[in-house]
């Protein structure tokens, strides 16, 4: 009985240690309180060195994170594709954190990495829900020093991501489709007109984005589908290299497991096979 008892411990603690590493990526003690709560969890490829990296943004309405279904197990999925796995914990509004917090801690995430494992040849980041608008931010605004690292003189196209993943995306900030939870935690309850149209992705789409893949569903209770519908036709205007597909069934928040959607169809959860296939036929 003991010798069984040794051996569940076992496969326990290896479960829950296959993150080796939790990086603060504003240090200890940083300027801001709030930024303490920013973390950045290192999840390793099983083989000994991989070429490409993901950073991973779960979703959570720019106000709490769903970080096991949105970061934890997409992490270990990606693994076995080969991709070491860096799950994000950015800053959300449940703490008074409005823009540009959120894609300050992205980017930091982003220097960090190409700081300290500069032997990728590939860093994409992928973003559900919230985290999918944040994805999206990265591939639109990557000449933007949020930091102010490097004191206006950034490396051209040092934040540009390779590419960027966005499951059923938060996409416009505008009246209509917008979901308005993650409006209000992103830029709080009083905004202007120019913040509202920046962090509109649909409206700030150009021609020198990454390659994005996207996916949501028509069932979708939280985000609207109309979302992705418009980002995809600005995607297609600019000639933005993408993939898109509308899933009929899958609701929101099923990351990448099928038991979370409530239908038979469980489709919806296997859009990692599409992407692999998308993306290996990028340049």
């Amino acid at each position: 009985m003991k010798r069984i008892v040794n051996i569940l411990l076992f496969i326990f603690i290896a479960k829950f240690s296959i993150a080796q590493e939790v990086i603060k990526l504003w240090g200890n003690n940083p300027d801001d309180f709030r930024k303490k709560a920013v973390l950045l969890y290192s999840f390793p490829a099983a083989k000994e060195q991989s070429n490409k990296a993901l950073i991973i943004c779960p979703g959570g309405s720019y106000c709490y994170l769903a970080k096991e279904n949105e970061g934890f197990s997409p992490a270990q999925m990606f693994n076995q594709y080969g991709y070491d796995c860096y799950v994000l914990l950015y800053r959300r509004g449940m703490r008074g954190n409005r823009y540009p917090s959120q894609i300050q801690d992205l980017q930091m995430a982003m220097n960090f990495i190409k700081t300290y494992y500069s032997t990728y040849d590939t860093l994409g980041i992928c973003g559900f829900s919230a985290g999918g608008h944040l994805s999206g931010t990265a591939a639109i605004y990557f000449n933007k020093d949020f930091n102010n690292l490097f004191n206006g003189n950034v490396p051209e196209n040092y934040f540009r991501p390779d590419f960027s993943i966005m499951i059923y995306p938060v996409i416009t900030m505008q009246d209509g489709y917008v979901h308005r939870k993650s409006r209000r935690n992103l830029l709080g309850q009083y905004y202007t007109q120019q913040a509202k149209d920046s962090m509109s992705l649909e409206l700030n789409v150009h021609n020198q984005m990454p390659p994005i893949f996207i996916i949501n569903c028509t069932d979708d209770p939280i985000v609207d589908y109309h979302n992705s519908i418009i980002f995809n036709e600005a995607l297609n205007k600019a000639g933005v290299k993408h993939y898109y597909k509308l899933y009929n069934v899958g609701g929101h928040g099923f990351g990448v497991k099928p038991e979370r959607i409530k239908s038979d169809d469980k489709s919806a959860a296997e859009w990692h096979k599409d992407f692999i296939q998308f993306i290996s036929k990028q340049n």
